[in-house]
């Protein structure tokens, strides 16, 4: 009888292991949003009434998870031709910079330098799907 009990506690045990991650829900969330550049300075044009938005196609967004011992995760993210990008990381907060896929354009001679370098911060939340959009601004020089 005692060698009956102790075999199923055992089997109850090792397929409690192996359901762990849904018997304790998801171990990892979904952060998704849209990249959007803002064009501003360069040569006055009377056309123009302001920074011109578009999305930041071939972005890439790295996403630093800091912890308490000063080491930490690092992923990355590429937006689409529309800006999109999605990721699925654990659960925390990330400081995440942007880095455009084209800093200078030889052909026309502009250069662009990104005014908002300063990371941003988002909380990703196990089992959820945040959004999470950035514009950034570009100073033509």
């Amino acid at each position: 009888m005692q060698r009956a009990v102790v075999g199923w506690l055992l089997t109850i045990s090792l397929s409690s292991c192996a359901a762990g991650p849904a018997i304790f829900g998801p171990s990892t969330g979904m952060l998704t949003g849209h990249v959007t550049v803002r064009a501003c300075g360069g040569a006055y044009r009377p056309e123009q009434s302001g920074c011109a938005e578009r999305p930041l196609a071939a972005g890439t967004l790295t996403f630093r998870l800091s912890v308490t011992n000063g080491s930490g995760s690092e992923k990355t993210a590429t937006t689409d031709a529309n800006g999109v990008y999605s990721i699925t990381l654990p659960p925390g907060t990330y400081a995440v910079t942007v880095t455009p896929g084209i800093t200078h354009q030889a052909s026309t001679g502009i250069g662009a330098v990104v005014g908002d370098a300063a990371p941003r911060r988002v909380t990703v939340v196990a089992g959820r799907t945040v959004t999470s959009n950035f514009t950034y601004t570009l100073q033509l020089m």
